[in-house]
């Protein structure tokens, strides 16, 4: 028969200072957890489901399920709510799919993030394939390129715009081809002027010219021009020969100057230009006239380079009977007629013309650069 437990005073004083104790480190204990920040708190408990959405992205990714890798992925970029380790881990799995996938951007995109949070990132010679490696080489290139050409921008000063090409340079003007017009003291007892379109109907051949040109554009719409027009005046040949229709050819150098209105080559612009000339050609007693030139036309750009031009111009000779050898309505030179007045043959009065009444062909421009703005 078994006797009951005696307790003696001293372990009820032990057993009484034990449990004092352990009530005290309990206490201890719940003060000192809830002396902890809740942020703490909270950055801990948010931290461990990201990191099994990391672990998912990543199976994700190992079974080529690559946009599911990224959209788990891209739920732990979060810098505030996450620490900087899992980001970077996101951002590589992002990084990874993403070149897999050949979106390059995003690729990009991820990696400048990565570099963001610790520019000295490299990857994992193990872990990771070689062409994460190049990857993220080149990005970090560029992005030292980018940030050395911006500081540079910021300390340089800014250099001056280069002339457009239609602002300045060399221009040429391809053969054009045009209705010609002679205006003078023929035929004699009519009184010519540059529209009658008598040449039509009367004298040798047809009324066509041909002309050309080369020059040099100024920044201020200005232009020096030399030019050429040769052309068949039917009439102009009536009293240079036996008294018939000879040597109905003339040909006109020009030297002008040219003002456009406008952007030529950018838009539609019209131009004025005047200057001398000298015209040349005949047979018989033909001689070289000279005199001003007057003209204007419009250009139609194509190109940055080409252009279509519609222009007219009058070319005006001295002595009246250069370049048709007929001074005036009834006298020839070497005649015995004797004048009993003297009326003009053509409106022109003394100077005779022979005139490009419609003319159309190509221009092209050189040199100059596209305006920096």
């Amino acid at each position: 028969m078994s006797r009951p437990s005696v307790a003696f005073p001293w372990q009820r004083a032990l057993r009484s200072i034990t449990a004092r104790r352990h009530l005290a480190l309990a206490l201890i204990t719940c003060g000192a957890l809830a002396a902890l920040p809740t942020s703490a708190a909270y950055a801990q408990d948010a931290t461990a489901p990201c990191t099994d959405t990391v672990a998912a992205a990543e199976e994700a990714y190992l079974n080529r399920n690559y946009q599911e890798a990224v959209t788990l992925a891209s739920q732990c970029t979060d810098r505030s709510a996450f620490e900087d380790e899992i980001v970077i881990q996101a951002y590589r799995l992002i990084t990874l799919a993403s070149l897999r996938q050949g979106a390059l951007v995003q690729a990009r995109s991820a990696v400048t993030n990565i570099l963001h949070i610790d520019p000295e990132y490299t990857a994992d010679p193990v872990n990771d394939p070689p062409a994460y490696d190049l990857f993220i080489s080149l990005v970090r290139q560029e992005e030292d390129t980018e940030g050395t050409a911006d500081a540079e921008t910021e300390t340089e000063e800014p250099s001056p715009a280069l002339l457009r090409r239609n602002e300045g340079g060399p221009f040429l003007k391809l053969i054009g081809v045009g209705l010609s017009d002679y205006t003078g003291d023929l035929p004699i007892g009519n009184a010519g002027h540059p529209f009658d379109f008598q040449e039509i109907s009367t004298g040798s051949g047809a009324p066509y010219l041909f002309t050309a040109e080369i020059g040099y554009e100024f920044p201020s719409n200005l232009a020096l021009v030399l030019g050429v027009q040769t052309g068949n005046y039917p009439i102009v040949g009536h009293s240079t020969g036996s008294n018939d229709i000879s040597g109905s050819w003339r040909h006109t150098p020009q030297l002008l100057v040219r003002y456009t209105f406008g952007a030529a080559g950018e838009s539609v612009a019209a131009y004025l230009d005047a200057g001398a000339n000298v015209t040349f050609g005949g047979e018989g007693i033909a001689g070289p006239g000279v005199g001003p030139s007057v003209g204007g036309g419009i250009d139609i750009p194509l190109s940055s380079t080409w252009s279509f031009f519609v222009e007219s111009r009058f070319n005006f000779t001295l002595p009246d009977d250069a370049i048709d050898g007929t001074r005036d309505i009834g006298e020839r030179p070497g005649s015995s007629t004797t004048k009993t007045e003297d009326p003009s043959g053509s409106i022109t009065g003394p100077f005779d013309s022979v005139n490009q009444l419609l003319g159309i062909g190509l221009r092209i421009r050189f040199g100059g650069a596209a305006a920096q703005e």
